[in-house]
């Protein structure tokens, strides 16, 4: 079936429909890329938290450490 035996409205309805077809394939790719761009912000936004995390918790490793060195008890005894 060639494009002159089908009727002229067939053809405009299926004309439309790959113009939506194309669209929403382009809106698509336009999200997928988006996405990757937002995740990538994310990961460079998480890993400096994670460094901090880690920092703070080595901190109060090496304070509790510090504190039962020097032979102090806790302030709740």
């Amino acid at each position: 079936m060639t494009d002159q035996t089908i009727e002229p409205s067939l053809q405009k309805k299926f004309d439309q429909l790959e113009e939506k077809l194309a669209y929403l394939e382009m809106s698509n790719v336009e999200l997928n890329d988006e996405i990757f761009r937002q995740q990538q912000d994310i990961d460079s936004l998480t890993k400096p938290i994670v460094h901090c995390l880690s920092v703070l918790k080595h901190c109060r490793i090496v304070t509790a450490e510090g504190d039962l060195q020097q032979g102090e008890k806790p302030p709740h005894y």
